[in-house]
């Protein structure tokens, strides 16, 4: 499988991991509204393309409960999966919601078009 890995830098702390932990990762999670992945108990919670650009904004929650502390995390990585094994190129801002839902922090990307492909999450920390 070939992959197209986008790294994300958290500067603010918005997630952390575990205590000892060094990195943590989520299944592929596939762009259906609804999906949950089984790791980490990250759910997919949207997947909207603009009718203007075509661009796609998925929406994912990650429970805190997966991630015990918010100082330590250093890094995302955000893999997708083509079906074709291509390597596009995409075009990706994120944003951090602190409290998406009560219990869950949120992480919204901004793929750009043809984004509506498999994802895993790669938590990465320092320690």
């Amino acid at each position: 499988m070939i992959h197209r890995a986008i790294r994300i830098l958290c500067m603010c702390g918005a997630i952390a991991l575990p205590v000892l932990a060094e990195e943590l990762q989520t299944d592929w999670i596939q762009p259906v509204t609804g999906a949950e992945e089984k790791t980490l108990g990250a759910s997919l919670r949207a997947v909207e393309t603009s009718a203007e650009d075509g661009s796609t904004r998925v929406t994912i929650a990650i429970p805190k409960a997966s991630v015990a502390d918010t100082a330590d995390i250093q890094e995302v990585i955000v893999v997708g999966q083509r079906p074709d094994k291509s390597e596009p190129t995409l075009d990706v801002r994120h944003e951090w919601v602190a409290d998406y839902d009560k219990d869950y922090y949120g992480l919204v990307l901004y793929l750009g078009k043809d984004g509506n492909i498999p994802l895993r999450l790669y938590l990465k920390s320092d320690q």
